[in-house]
């Protein structure tokens, strides 16, 4: 059983070692257009021309990958004489990606199984590491889907943006929304469910909106049901900032944790913008960071 993922599962580097250890594993790119240009992750620069580029407020956007690119990965893994491939990627309300893998398993001649996680990051990552370990046990093709569905879904992802501006112009948030956050300066706390960006709070300031996130994501922590979960810290461009925030919920709610500290993928930074924090925790827990929150918004799609 073969496991393909998009790049936006955010897989620190040491996981993807791992995973590149034992056969049956391929990570595919996804495209950012930094001023029109077209970077890909072969480049080394990319993330710094990034960061440049969002700084000065240059045009950055994003698309799906190729259906050739997912193709090629399939039929590498028929070739080898895998049974079936389990494809697993980001949430379908946020990205097209699903639909190009549908696209891209035509004509292939083993079965590829499709997994919209109805997540991004780490939590698409974790449902790409229970995929590859329900495989590596000798599940089916319906037990490893389920696995890395099921893994994905029940993490709890809450993520702190400095303003909702760079959503809005991906189309992520309603423009309303982040008119009225603009007009108000707030530093509001998100998070996803059913697989759309939702606001769980609307601090008015930057620390009150560091406390709350803190406090937020250590109380999912502290009630994560695995007995040693994950916990990632996302950034942009900022590991020191994530691991000292890591570090300290850690510390302080869960100190049998496995702290993850990961830079988040062009294809997601490009929408969320610089001094983004993201906490993702292995779940379920007792208190989702989504308790409470309203109806997920009705974002945008990558072409």
């Amino acid at each position: 059983m073969a496991v393909v993922t998009d790049s936006a599962a955010a897989l620190p580097a040491s996981w993807v070692r791992a995973f590149e250890t034992a056969p049956g594993f391929a990570l595919v790119d996804m495209p950012v257009l930094i001023g029109g240009q077209l970077h890909t992750d072969a480049e080394a620069d990319r993330a710094s021309s990034l960061v440049l580029a969002l700084a000065e407020g240059r045009p950055v956007t994003t698309s799906r990958p190729a259906p050739g690119q997912l193709r090629a990965a399939y039929r590498r893994f028929e070739d080898e004489g895998f049974d079936a491939v389990v494809s697993v990627h980001l949430s379908g309300e946020l990205s097209g990606t699903v639909g190009a893998a549908r696209i891209a398993r035509q004509d292939i001649g083993i079965p590829v199984r499709i997994v919209d996680t109805g997540s991004a990051g780490m939590g698409q990552g974790l449902g790409v590491r229970a995929a590859l370990e329900a495989a590596a046990s000798g599940a089916g093709t319906d037990a490893v889907a389920r696995a890395s569905r099921e893994t994905a879904q029940r993490a709890q992802v809450l993520i702190r943006v400095r303003s909702l501006e760079t959503l809005r112009r991906g189309g992520r948030v309603h423009p309303t929304t982040a008119m009225v956050g603009s007009m108000l300066q707030l530093k509001p706390l998100l998070s996803l469910a059913e697989g759309r960006i939702v606001t769980v709070e609307r601090p008015v300031s930057l620390p009150r909106a560091q406390q709350r996130f803190m406090a937020l994501a250590g109380e999912a922590l502290a009630g994560a049901e695995p007995e040693r979960p994950v916990l990632c810290v996302h950034h942009v461009a900022d590991p020191h900032g994530a691991r000292e925030i890591g570090e300290l919920l850690v510390d302080r709610y869960r100190p049998e944790a496995e702290l993850v500290v990961s830079e988040l993928p062009p294809v997601l930074s490009a929408h969320v913008g610089l001094g983004t924090k993201a906490a993702v925790i292995e779940g379920p827990t007792s208190t989702p960071v989504t308790h409470g929150v309203n109806a997920p918004q009705s974002p945008a799609r990558d072409p």
